[in-house]
């Protein structure tokens, strides 16, 4: 019998890297290998298809059509691999979660040991890195919780959710001199935000009187997790998600001073490649998701 002989993933790899880098230099930096030794695992793979998948330049290289056609099946192969191998050698279910710093700490954190008690046997690793790309392809994520309208080209997206936007501050604040009773008010404090949330607080404005032409002193972060810890420490308001500062409403570190609720219509989705084996991989986290998000719903009307 004919044994078939296929490129090794290693040689599979570097097919991906070079892909990404455009050049068999940057490639070789990325894997630690000479630029002679991915040269000769692009030509085998190239021989093992027999097609050309690069076009050779002098300082880059192009992806030919082929390569185009043959690159998400490579990175399905290796994602596929890595999750076996994974199961095979921990017995455990591992579940690779991207989330924002924010999202992390506000909501996932608090209830992270229940999500352990109700899915057992389950290992939940969780990513922050919300600022690079999320390439499902390379089998290093499994899902990400992304923030949006729930359009991601190519990916399946199951809504949370939903963005409930209202002004948060400490009691001191809320009732110091000047007080905070309507929404004018927020004229004669200092408004919190991170950098890219600038637009809620213009939202917020406009929809509850008109009020965002007004000059309003900003203080700006880097994440919305550090406006909502300035806001606790009577630095000014910030524009809160109601679904995301539960415990601190919840413990008076923060208060809502106004009755005002704007829904954006944005929202928190369980975002995944469509495709059976992540639906099946990822429905106890899912189910999981959606449990605690009707509870902490159910809490908060109480």
């Amino acid at each position: 019998m004919k044994i078939e002989r296929y490129p090794p993933f290693n040689v599979l790899q570097t097919l991906l890297v070079v892909f990404r880098c455009g050049s068999f230099t940057a490639a070789a930096q990325q894997l630690y290998l000479s630029q002679s030794a991915v040269s000769r695992h692009v030509q085998q793979i190239e021989e093992y298809f027999g097609c050309s998948l690069f076009v050779r330049h002098t300082r880059m290289v192009v992806p030919t059509a082929e390569c185009h056609k043959l690159v998400p099946i490579v990175e399905e192969l290796l994602a596929t691999a890595r999750r076996s191998m994974h199961i095979t050698t921990t017995g455990a279910q591992t579940i690779t979660l991207r989330v924002t710093p924010t999202f992390a700490s506000r909501w996932l954190l608090p209830r992270l040991s229940s999500f352990y008690t109700d899915v057992p046997g389950a290992q939940l690793n969780i990513d922050t890195a919300w600022f690079l790309p999320t390439n499902f392809g390379e089998g290093t994520l499994d899902a990400a919780i992304l923030f949006g309208t729930g359009n991601w080209e190519g990916l399946q997206a199951t809504c949370l959710m939903r963005e409930k936007l209202t002004p948060i501050c400490s009691p001191q604040t809320a009732s110091g001199m000047p007080p905070l009773v309507v929404p004018e008010d927020l004229k004669n404090h200092t408004l919190l935000h991170s950098s890219f949330g600038r637009r809620g607080w213009l939202l917020w404005l406009q929809q509850v009187g008109n009020l965002e032409n007004h000059s309003y002193r900003e203080q700006v972060f880097d994440t919305l997790d550090l406006a909502f810890s300035a806001a606790a420490r009577g630095m000014g308001v910030a524009l809160g998600d109601l679904n995301l500062v539960e415990e601190n409403l919840s413990n008076s570190s923060l208060v809502t001073p106004f009755e005002q609720v704007v829904e954006t219509g944005a929202g928190y989705y369980l975002v995944h490649p469509p495709r059976n084996e992540y639906r099946e991989k990822l429905k106890p986290l899912l189910d999981w998701l959606l449990i605690s998000v009707t509870e902490s719903s159910r809490q908060s009307a109480s």
